[in-house]
């Protein structure tokens, strides 16, 4: 964000951050969200904080924060600067209005929100201080300047080599008997990184683009579009979401000493893989 910022200023640019899965997220002490012109958050059913669906906008420019509020309902005016010589609808908008009662849910939850973030934060420190011990196992880290995480997903690396070999599809499938609730991460879709899905060819591929680039242009992105580092950490992905750090401590130590169970007896589950 500092050079996002810089950037920004430099060269008179709006920032929108993209917080959505980072409610109460701090960088050097400031919440994410607000950094730039716009912060967005989500509601949706995973989030830290849920309504089902839904989301927010804040912003300190009152001029583009009644564009913002129009757009989401209908375009109708708001405020003092929308257009006053076009009728009920002065620009064009959508329909992405939260019901009162997803709201009242959403009041109801910030009560106990900041209590729950901290509690987060608490037990990933200790599952981290537990795991980082065990060979194979690469603990997430933060970017210095990090003052506090928000824990959406709590990933580590899991490094087959170390595990004689175990696939990770084997090492969950192990952690599941423990009665640990793990899973690949949030960078595959149905087997694919993020950056290889099926709608980023499309988009290439459309007559849109295919007018606009030329055919070197295209296939120039596509190999940029290569990002070996990216898919490593997809492959190697384990973790789980945020709503198992709202657990005990002992629920903390049931987790590592899952992994250490499984890595004492890594010979054995490699071998059934084989067989």
């Amino acid at each position: 964000m500092d050079k996002i910022s810089a950037i920004a200023k430099k060269h008179n640019l709006k920032v929108i951050e993209d917080a959505c899965q980072a409610h109460l997220a701090e960088w050097r002490h400031k919440k994410v969200g607000t950094f730039g012109d716009f912060g967005c958050f989500s509601f949706q059913n995973a989030k830290v904080l849920t309504c089902g669906e839904g989301g927010a906008i804040r912003g300190d420019d009152e001029r583009l924060m009644d564009r913002c509020y129009s757009f989401h309902n209908f375009g109708r005016p708001k405020g003092k600067f929308m257009p006053a010589d076009r009728g009920g609808h002065p620009i064009l908008g959508t329909k992405c209005r939260m019901a009162e009662y997803q709201a009242s849910m959403l009041i109801t939850q910030m009560e106990h929100v900041e209590e729950q973030t901290k509690k987060r934060c608490e037990n990933a420190d200790y599952l981290t201080s537990r795991i980082k011990e065990i060979p194979g196992i690469v603990p997430r880290r933060d970017y210095e300047g990090t003052t506090r995480t928000s824990y959406y997903y709590y990933g580590f690396r899991y490094r087959k080599e170390r595990f004689n070999g175990l696939s990770r599809e084997k090492f969950l499938s192990a952690l599941s008997a423990e009665g640990i609730p793990a899973s690949s991460g949030l960078g595959v879709i149905e087997g694919r990184p993020i950056n290889k899905e099926g709608l980023i060819e499309e988009t290439l591929n459309s007559k849109t683009f295919q007018k606009i680039y030329s055919t070197e242009m295209l296939n120039k992105y596509r190999r940029q579009n290569d990002c070996p580092e990216s898919d490593r950490l997809c492959q190697e992905t384990v973790g789980f979401y945020g709503k198992v750090l709202l657990g005990t401590r002992q629920d903390m130590d049931d987790i590592a000493d899952a992994i250490l169970k499984i890595y004492e007896n890594k010979d054995n589950l490699a071998k059934s893989q084989k067989s």
